[in-house]
């Protein structure tokens, strides 16, 4: 089909570089490198192995964009990470509407961090799902999903790339589905959701919480991704991994209590949390420094973290 491409970053390029030797790529839109701060120039780089034109924007609502599309006449857009809600008037466009690859299996987990999300809140599934777009972020018919389960001890980087191996196979089939005319299956209002952008603020430790809502903001936050934290002695602290130990360490809540477990225990939580009490800080990481292991940075026990 002939195809103009929305996307941005690393999720962006992977399905740029597996939809554009099957169909028709007749335009790249991204945002600059510069748009989230990280500097993310895949999808630029992949139009440029591909020797694919490319434009910039930021939120798709220039006047001579339009104009653009409608003389290039897509009889679809493919959207894959692009960060900002897409105008009406362009989804009208194409002749068979505009299609998009969300993180999660929607209705549950449309917005932003997904991923991240289903992880903090302890979900044992996760997945894709192919949709037309619509007005509304993320709420647009579904056209197909692909599942990827959640183990107990697995991170967001892990889940992924998990999900990375999935993005190209489910929209180049959802391309196939579309193209034979399929419209989509309108998304059930039951177990709908919609989840903000994570920032900083975000992803601070509670140490009143429990063991187990802890490690899961901290797997569910590391790398690539913002990562979990506190503070040491007035100074950011980010934890790169922890697990909760074999007994409750209860107390007050962010006192340091000892090393064990092959790691810094930390007391969480409290007593309305039984036996879920207590985290072992593994890798740390200061603002300035490289990630080491807690054993190696708490030097002093009894102190408090924030």
């Amino acid at each position: 089909m002939r195809v103009v491409f929305f996307g941005y970053g690393q999720l962006g390029a992977t399905v740029l570089r597996g939809i554009a030797p099957l169909h028709e790529v007749l335009l790249v839109l991204t945002h600059r490198a510069e748009f989230s701060g990280l500097g993310e120039p895949d999808v630029e780089l992949a139009a440029a192995e591909l020797g694919l034109p490319v434009r910039y924007s930021t939120t798709a609502r220039e006047p001579d964009l339009h104009e653009q599309l409608r003389e290039l006449a897509p009889e679809v857009i493919v959207s894959t990470n692009w960060r900002t809600r897409v105008p009406p008037e362009v989804l009208r466009i194409p002749e068979h509407g505009a299609v998009n690859t969300h993180d999660a299996l929607l209705p549950a987990y449309a917005g932003f961090g997904a991923v991240n999300w289903a992880i903090r809140n302890g979900e044992e599934e996760t997945g894709l799902t192919v949709h037309y777009m619509a007005e509304e972020l993320d709420t647009g018919p579904t056209i197909t999903q692909a599942r990827v389960k959640i183990g107990p001890h697995d991170t967001a980087g892990q889940i992924l790339e998990r999900l990375l191996a999935e993005y190209v196979p489910i929209t180049l089939e959802a391309l196939d589905r579309v193209a034979g005319g399929h419209r989509g299956e309108p998304q059930p209002p039951e177990g709908a959701s919609f989840y903000h952008r994570i920032g900083v603020e975000d992803t601070r430790i509670d140490w009143r919480d429990s063991a187990t809502t802890i490690c899961d903001l901290v797997r569910g936050q590391s790398d690539p991704f913002v990562n979990a934290w506190t503070t040491h002695r007035g100074f950011r602290l980010w934890v790169k991994a922890a697990t909760r130990p074999t007994r409750a360490h209860g107390g007050t809540p962010g006192r340091i209590v000892k090393a064990d477990y092959g790691g810094v225990v930390v007391a969480s939580g409290g007593p309305g949390d039984g036996d879920d009490r207590g985290v072992v800080l593994l890798q740390v990481c200061t603002e300035t420094g490289p990630p080491v292991r807690a054993i190696d940075y708490f030097t002093t026990f009894g102190e408090y973290l924030h």
